[in-house]
């Protein structure tokens, strides 16, 4: 078995600062917590900015390049990513490497039906069908994560997307969010009780911003430590802050 506990990165789709904030996640924010720099993209996609993060490269230029719907497909090497650099890394579900392709792509057609419909009762339906299976997806990857963590490995990182695709279209609805946001709070509770000698990383790839009862993408994300100040790191200079020991 590893004798030395792993890096586990906690990484959270549209993870909102303010919200973090606000709602006093104090789990969330660790011992030192902080904004991410994505200014040097031109708008906050998910699959740009993971791709970015685990390359330590801007990609925007060459995910976008495969338009909206191809971009999805993308997969990097592990050789492509920092991941290499351990001896035994387990990521789940995250953009641009281990993605869930059929699960996610579920989830963006319902929300097109959403748009598309102006039918009070179907967007009711649609809601709960988009809702439910957001939360059976974040419960399967979160159970997989903890099973994980017991595991032989040097080298952690499950991706929730929860926030993100419920947050798109209940953002504005504060009590919703605030049990979102209490679920994944408590989840970095457990891990740091459990993993206490852990390097933990909390990190987002953009936060939200409210648009009526709705949520659109905000121009930072969101970072957390048990162990450094990272400052307003670029989210293409995180990979080089996490992959050792100093």
């Amino acid at each position: 078995m590893n004798q030395t506990p792993p890096v586990i990165v906690i990484a959270i789709d549209a993870l909102e600062y303010e919200k973090v904030l606000e709602f006093n996640c104090k789990n969330l924010m660790q011992d030192f917590y902080g904004k991410t720099d994505i200014s040097e993209f031109s708008d906050a996609r998910t699959m740009v900015l993971w791709s970015s993060f685990m390359t330590g490269e801007n990609k925007e230029e060459e995910i976008l390049i495969d338009g909206d719907k191809e971009m999805w497909s993308k997969k990097w090497d592990l050789s492509d990513t920092f991941f290499s650099k351990f001896k035994s890394p387990v990521v789940l579900d995250l953009p641009g490497y281990s993605y869930d392709l059929k699960v996610h792509e579920k989830s963006r057609k319902l929300l097109k039906n959403y748009f598309q419909t102006d039918d009070e009762a179907r967007k009711i339906a649609i809601v709960a069908e988009y809702n439910n299976d957001a939360l059976e997806h974040h419960n399967e990857v979160k159970s997989k994560f903890y099973i994980d963590l017991y595991g032989d490995h040097d080298f952690i990182l499950a991706y929730f997307s929860v926030i993100d695709v419920i947050g798109h279209l209940r953002f504005g609805q504060n009590v919703l969010m605030r049990l979102l946001y209490a679920n994944v709070d408590e989840m970095c509770a457990n891990i740091k009780k459990n993993q206490p000698e852990s390097r933990i990383i909390v990190l987002s790839d953009h936060g939200m911003k409210a648009v009526g009862r709705f949520g659109d993408h905000s121009s930072y994300g969101f970072w957390s430590t048990n162990w450094k100040d990272l400052g307003s790191p670029r989210i293409t200079e995180i990979a080089g802050l996490i992959d050792g020991r100093n």
